[in-house]
């Protein structure tokens, strides 16, 4: 029975195999689209920070995918934007000034080299104070944050935050309490890596 079967339909084979290859087509088509999706999604997450349209259009976007760092759009403006890292719990996209630039590449540097957590700042406040890595005498980051455990829903309340590197000043130089509290305060007062943490 099921021969004959086989053999009575076997006239349509080709159009059978047809079809085969048309579904494989559009497959491929939409497995092909969907990293662009996603890397759509994670760019308008990545640029959310920067509080004017202007620079969010021109802002260069990365990304940490795996051991690598990714470009998921050149940019023309002054900000380099940091899209959230998949693999890491919760949610986190920052956007510096490009004058910050050679600090954070080194960072990313360091830490591909198993450098980490306060050694790595350390190592760079040291190469700061040598004179062997450039930082500006200040440079603007925005950032958004959520603990583990966001949803992903972008309607729901995301911290945000603002710094301004300020490297070597001083709690007398800008007026500023040197200990968290709402508002603007300076973290690492008088070292390379001085900055004013500004938390609404």
């Amino acid at each position: 029975m099921f021969r004959r079967s086989f053999t009575a339909h076997s006239a349509s084979a080709p159009a059978l195999s047809a079809a085969i290859a048309a579904l494989s087509l559009v497959a491929a088509v939409a497995l092909a689209a969907a990293p662009d999706v996603a890397a759509q999604d994670a760019v308008a997450l990545a640029i959310a920070p920067i509080p004017t349209e202007t620079e969010q259009g021109t802002a260069k976007v990365i990304q940490k995918q795996g051991d690598e760092w990714v470009t998921l759009r050149e940019g023309a403006g002054p900000f380099i934007c940091i899209a959230d890292d998949p693999g890491a719990d919760g949610f986190h996209s920052a956007c510096y000034h490009e004058s910050l630039e050679p600090y954070m590449a080194r960072g990313r540097e360091l830490t591909s080299q198993g450098v980490t957590g306060r050694e790595n700042v350390e190592m760079r406040m040291a190469e700061i104070e040598a004179g062997t890595l450039e930082m500006p005498s200040y440079a603007f980051l925005h950032a958004i944050y959520a603990g583990e455990g966001w949803s992903g829903d972008m309607d729901a309340v995301l911290r945000h935050q603002a710094v301004i590197y300020t490297p070597f000043a001083t709690a007398e130089d800008l007026g500023l309490p040197t200990s968290a509290t709402r508002g603007a305060w300076l973290m690492g007062a008088g070292t390379a890596n001085s900055h004013v943490m500004i938390t609404p």
